[in-house]
């Protein structure tokens, strides 16, 4: 029986020293084989005072190592054990063969593969064998589970990193091939411990270089497996030599990382640093600090800069006066326990200008809710020479999703967009860099992708909500300035329709000079033949101000057209909502066609405010919404699309899929139609209605 008493050391004032006082206790009792029979734990509290009791018991196999450990817990209320769990161990014995020390080389000139053990995974007894001074394995048929050659015992030390290396080559032009190595342990099951390095594709001609790293678990012998994987019926593989040696401490510092080199944007011979001191040993073990960091530059033999003791995971920054024009290979070591790390290795090229904005930025609509975003490679950025080397660019899609990544084509395709609910925006960011660092970034417009909704469109903001999805644009400045809501001031107003909700264009809250657009999705106009726009403006009497709206539309995300304005909305001989209507003749045919509405705060004193805004035949412009208000369309959480028309007479209701396809119609004055989640349509005689069933 042995008892671990443990003691805190506290200063006591009678005496003026410090005591040692007694803080709880262990004891432990043990059988023949030094395994803990029963644990007791004890508090003191003035006095010792009993914890938690435990006792374990065992069954032992032939070499007397457990088989089964079962726990049982004292349970005070039934003065008796309660049983815990139990566990079964399965235990593994070396294998009785020799071991080989390290270094371990073999270059297969003699006959025989003595202490080697192979592994027949396709059944076909074609296995690895020794033919004309070379290791050699091949298959008839593709493999399912690998040949593999187990190397004879190795003895190892987890305290060293050992190198695996040997060149394999196909003997026949044509043949298809893969390598693997596992690390075994040395017992009769051959037990496979973990992958050591990639899987390797051989090459045809001189073959290729395979190797991989260990570091053992604990010290003692294991085994090397070599898995050979054909892909091709008969292919046949050769190794020449291996070796495998003991390649340096495994308490060698992981290499540096997060390193970036930052040329001087300005074109002089300066790179700005920032690296991170390594965390780990290559063993996996935490590193508290490394005792130094150095950089070389272009293969010299002494650093061009030395740090001091880092904490692990911190970054040094430093930059670089004496770089060259051109490139510029780093190379940064890590130094502790002794051992200098790998280089973390980096390049940049100093001297010559980073990329400009690329050129002639276009996206272009595809089938299927996709589109191509094409451009020109850029000049160098404020007229300086672009180094002789590929320009990398980014594309990131509405500022969170990224499209393309490092690419060096000047076009991709995003077949990433969702139209699940209809139309949708997006916005393009390309993001160029070269060897010299990240260049300037261009922005694209702002596009609709999917289907365009059919004529005749309306858009009131009833509910201070919007039926389709418009989105704001900033042209000039930093302000949005596009609002919804159900009443606007300055002038002070309510909605021209009384369904409570119109937009506003807040001059009087924006910085002078801003000029947003807000933009609505694209528009089927083909079934119109001649088509108007409508919307109704508040205008204003007194002073006349510089504030204005411009009335624009663009065909297939196109550039912007202006067809109305600048409209004042102030000094008016009267004050009131005043109807516009805009012909569209010539847009006449046009499927895609983008209403926008384009607010400029030149002195900033009134606000621009428009309401019930409607794309149809011209007779019908300013007849069918004065039906609006008087209807009522709306979805349920069922499924269902609920229309309730105005009393005064029956109506033709109509329920439209966003591709246009009629998915009901009748006459009445109610109607209530189950549908399938999606974007949906009413049309009750030319007022419509845009609902989403989710």
């Amino acid at each position: 029986m042995i008892t671990l008493v443990r003691y805190n050391r506290v200063f006591s004032f009678e005496t003026g020293d410090y005591k040692y006082n007694p803080t709880d206790s262990v004891t432990y009792s043990y059988d023949d084989h030094g395994n803990i029979t029963e644990q007791s734990s004890y508090m003191y509290l003035d006095a010792w005072a009993l914890g938690e009791r435990m006792k374990y018991e065992y069954t032992y196999d032939e070499y007397d190592n457990i088989a089964t450990e079962t726990s049982y817990r004292w349970d005070d209320s039934i003065d008796d054990w309660m049983s815990g769990s139990t566990l079964t161990y399965e235990n593994h014995y070396l294998a009785d063969n020799d071991t080989y020390a390290l270094p371990y080389h073999r270059d297969f000139s003699q006959d025989g593969l003595d202490g080697f053990d192979t592994e027949d995974g396709n059944a076909d007894s074609q296995v690895w064998r020794i033919e004309d001074g070379a290791l050699v394995c091949s298959s008839s048929v593709v493999s399912e589970a690998p040949d593999i050659l187990y190397l004879p015992p190795l003895e190892m030390l987890s305290a060293n990193e050992v190198r695996v290396a040997f060149n394999a080559r196909l003997l026949n032009e044509g043949d298809s091939t893969q390598i693997q190595m596992i690390l075994c342990s040395n017992d009769d099951e051959l037990t496979t411990l973990g992958a050591i390095g990639n899987i390797h594709t051989i090459k045809s001609g001189e073959g290729s270089e395979v190797e991989g790293y260990i570091i053992a678990p604990q010290d003692g012998a294991f085994r090397i497996g070599i898995c050979f994987n054909n892909l091709i019926a008969g292919s046949q593989v050769a190794i020449d030599t291996l070796s495998v040696y003991n390649y340096r401490p495994s308490n060698t510092p992981m290499e540096p990382y997060g390193v970036s080199a930052i040329a001087a944007s300005d074109q002089s011979l300066q790179v700005q640093l920032d690296f991170y001191a390594p965390v780990y040993t290559i063993a996996g073990e935490p590193l508290g600090h490394v005792d130094k960091m150095e950089v070389y530059r272009n293969g010299s033999t002494e650093p061009v800069y030395t740090t001091e003791a880092v904490g692990s995971s911190l970054v040094t920054r430093w930059v670089d006066n004496g770089a060259v024009k051109g490139e510029n290979t780093y190379e940064i070591y890590a130094y502790a326990n002794g051992q200098k790390s790998d280089p973390a290795t980096i390049l940049v090229v100093a001297g010559y200008a980073r990329p400009d904005v690329v050129k002639n930025l276009k996206v272009t609509e595809l089938s299927n809710c996709s589109c191509i975003i094409s451009w020109e490679k850029p000049d160098g950025m404020n007229g300086g020479e672009l180094y002789d080397c590929p320009i990398y660019y980014t594309v990131v899609r509405n500022n969170e999703t990224v499209v393309a990544y490092d690419v060096t084509s000047t076009s991709v395709i995003d077949n990433t967009i969702s139209c699940d609910y209809g139309q949708t925006t997006v916005a393009y960011t390309i993001i160029s860099r070269n060897l010299s660092g990240e260049g300037a970034r261009t922005y694209s417009e702002l596009y609709y992708i999917g289907t365009p909704y059919p004529a005749p469109f309306t858009e009131s903001f009833a509910g201070s909500m919007m039926s389709y999805q418009w989105m704001s644009d900033k042209l000039e400045g930093l302000d949005g300035g596009w609002g919804i809501g159900a009443q606007a001031y300055s002038p002070g107003t309510e909605s021209q329709d009384g369904d409570g909700g119109l937009a506003s264009f807040m001059a009087t809250n924006v910085s002078l000079g801003t000029k947003t657009r807000l933009t609505s999705p694209k528009i089927d106009i083909s079934n119109l033949t001649e088509p108007a726009l409508g919307f109704y403006i508040y205008q204003t009497t007194g002073e006349k101000s510089g504030d204005n709206l411009v009335v624009e539309v663009s065909r297939n995300n196109g550039a912007f057209e202006t067809v109305a304005g600048p409209l004042y909305v102030s000094g008016n001989e009267t004050e009131g909502w005043v109807q516009m209507i805009i012909p569209l003749d010539a847009y006449k045919g046009e499927k895609a066609l983008r209403l926008s509405f384009v607010g400029e705060a030149v002195d900033g004193t009134t606000n621009i405010n428009i309401d019930h805004i409607m794309v149809h035949e011209r007779a019908q412009v300013g007849v069918a919404e004065q039906l609006a208000d008087k209807h009522v369309a709306y979805a349920t959480g069922d499924g269902q699309i609920v229309v309730r028309t105005a009393p005064d007479r029956e109506y033709a209701i109509e329920v439209y899929s966003v591709s246009g396809q009629n998915v009901y119609a009748t006459r009445g004055n109610e109607a209530v139609v189950d549908v399938e989640p999606g974007i949906y349509v009413v049309d009750i005689e030319g007022a419509r209605y845009k609902i989403a069933v989710r």
